[in-house]
């Protein structure tokens, strides 16, 4: 059965305008259009069911914006959520098709143009949607950035999920984004959600809201690691880094996330989180228990490891000529190196317990981590 005459029509001369986005609202049985001339709308008078006459619709379209009518499943399913680096004018005949995902295709695809990100916006104004643009820097450096983040920052109490909080506070937190009061806001409201601090310490570890000076050893650390530091020495670059106001503001962040976390995905973030800031030392991450954790930072302290971190060893050797007695010290900043997701397997797995249970049972890997920061401190 072919549509009604009158929606063949109407469709025919839309899809026929200088188009850029298009918008199926199936409740509604009705198309939205952005043109160069602004927004247009075709209201459907179906002439059988509404599914099956948005079917015919959607299938109209994709022959004529793709070539054949079944044009999205075939075309699109590849590409979703892969970032693919694609032609401006093949990501804008994507928005012409009035599909969801084929929207999600183009907001994450590589080297996005800005005016087709404010189409995709257009055609999907959603919180999803949103995070995604909000990832590519051309988005951030024009207007719709601040769009974006306004959208996402009053949409943001409402969220409950916590790892769609972590992205969100993240991708807020990217420089350019937030203006400072902005930015000190989203800190304040961390102290009523744990879900926040990981955002923090995502993306601003190095320029959190927080006035803790620097350790008073500091500037003798300074002057007894500067030479190390020049030869490219990381691991005495990230001991200093601990006790720098930076550093310390960090470790304070990890005690404020370890306080009363809700959810598991806040911890898993959190111990990613941590870790992968102490990337450049090269340590894998991949031990089950804080104990195997442990044992393995002496034998590279005690320069007695396996040849894949033998060069930390040897950085690690220089460490201790330069500041003797900096056992326990190097000790806590390595656990720190080594927190991933992986310690917490054994303790989430076959269970999704939340608040007070979880936290209980996250006490093997927590309390140990509150002791190395609490070493750093001090």
């Amino acid at each position: 059965m072919p549509l009604s005459n009158e929606d063949n029509l109407r469709i025919n001369v839309l899809l026929r305008q200088n188009l850029y986005a298009l918008r199926i609202d199936e409740s509604k049985m009705r198309i939205d259009a952005l043109t160069e001339r602004g927004e247009g709308q075709v209201v459907l008078n179906p002439n059988c069911r509404d599914e099956k006459y948005i079917g015919m619709v959607k299938e109209m379209i994709s022959t004529y914006v793709l070539g054949s009518p079944i044009g999205y499943p075939v075309y699109i399913h590849r590409w979703i959520r892969m970032g693919q680096s694609r032609k401006e004018e093949s990501l804008q005949n994507l928005l012409k098709l009035g599909e969801p995902e084929a929207v999600v295709a183009v907001a994450n695809s590589e080297d996005l143009p800005v005016e087709v990100a404010r189409h995709a916006w257009w055609a999907q104004p959603t919180e999803e949607n949103a995070r995604i643009l909000l990832r590519h820097k051309s988005v951030i450096d024009d207007d719709l950035g601040q769009e974006l983040a306004t959208f996402l920052m009053e949409f943001l109490p409402f969220e409950s999920d916590a790892l769609r909080i972590v992205e969100t506070v993240s991708l807020l937190l990217q420089a350019g984004v937030l203006s400072e009061e902005d930015r000190i806001g989203l800190w304040k409201k961390a102290s009523h959600k744990s879900a926040y601090y990981p955002g923090f310490l995502i993306t601003a570890a190095n320029d959190l809201p927080l006035d803790i000076p620097e350790h008073e050893n500091y500037p003798q650390l300074s002057q007894q690691l500067a030479n190390i530091i020049d030869q490219g020495n990381k691991a005495a670059e990230y001991y200093l880094w601990c006790h720098s106001d930076r550093g310390r503001a960090f470790l304070h962040t990890i005690g404020l996330s370890l306080k009363r976390p809700a959810q598991q995905a806040v911890v898993v973030t959190l111990l990613n989180a941590i870790g992968h800031h102490f990337t450049e030392m090269g340590l894998t991450r991949r031990f089950r228990t804080i104990e195997e954790l442990s044992a393995y930072n002496c034998r590279i302290y005690d320069d007695n490891c396996e040849n894949e971190h033998h060069h930390l060893s040897s950085e690690i050797k220089q460490l201790i000529a330069a500041v003797p007695g900096c056992r326990e010290r190097t000790l806590a900043m390595l656990g720190l190196a080594q927190m991933s997701e992986t310690l917490l397997d054994p303790l989430f797995g076959g269970t999704d317990c939340l608040g007070s249970v979880m936290r209980k049972r996250i006490k093997p890997v927590s309390e140990p981590l509150l002791e190395m920061i609490g070493t750093l401190e001090q």
